[in-house]
Order: C-alpha cells, then structure tokens, then sequence
C-alpha cells in the first residue's frame, strides 16, 4: 500500500505544482483535524449525556426511597393510632361496663333494702320455722 501511495503522491507531484500540494496538504491536514474535534465533540457529548442520565437515576433512586420511608412512615403511624384507639376503646367500653355493674348493683342494693323495710321478715321467719 505504501507503493499506492507514493505512486498517487509522486504523480500529484509531477501534475501540480508546489502551491497545489500545499493546499491540497492543508486541506487535507484540515478534514482531518475537523473529523477528530466533531469526534471528541461526540465523545464529550456521549460521556456528558451518561453523566446526566446517571444523575437522573440516583434523583429518582432518591425520590423512591424518600416515597418508601413516607409509605413506612405513614404505615407505623398508622399501627400506632390503630393501638391507641384500641386501648381507648377498651378502657370506654370497661368504664360503661362498671358503670352498668355498679348500677344493676345499687339497684339491686335499693330494691332490697326497701323490701326489707316494707316488709316483716321477722314474721315470715317465724312462721316458716
């Protein structure tokens, strides 16, 4: 190959003259200093757009464990008011269950006391014995 080119460069010599293979050097030198900045342009760019869309990963990594720590936190809330409402439900429910014992018993407690005071007993004993 290097025959090719020494061939197709000798003949660019013998057709043209000093000032076209200067420019025709350049131009070239030029093309190909202008593909390798568009492809550091295009690496640059490729790294950067990684970059970013790594950075918008570990954004929305943030933003799923900030909505699992809010769903953990509103559950155990949760747990915990469910607890309450429970214990103040059985303390209610034991304090209206007292009240209705205490009343059956005051109540029971009366009626007996006025049985015992309207009626004679003593003659009941007596007479039963």
């Amino acid at each position: 190959m290097d025959s090719k080119n020494e061939k197709a460069e000798a003949k660019r010599t013998d057709d043209h003259g000093v000032l076209a293979i200067g420019i025709d050097s350049v131009a070239q030198a030029t093309e190909k200093t202008l593909n390798a900045w568009f492809g550091i342009v295009r690496d640059v760019r490729g790294e950067i757009s990684q970059r970013v869309l790594g950075m918008v990963d570990w954004v929305e990594g943030i933003e799923q464990s900030g909505i699992r720590l809010a769903r953990s936190v509103v559950q155990r809330t949760d747990a915990v008011a469910t607890a309450w409402i429970d214990a103040n439900e059985h303390l209610t429910l034991g304090v209206v269950r007292a009240l209705r014992t205490t009343s059956e018993s005051a109540t029971l407690l009366a009626s007996r006391t006025a049985a015992s005071l309207t009626t004679t007993r003593r003659g009941d004993a007596v007479a039963q014995a």
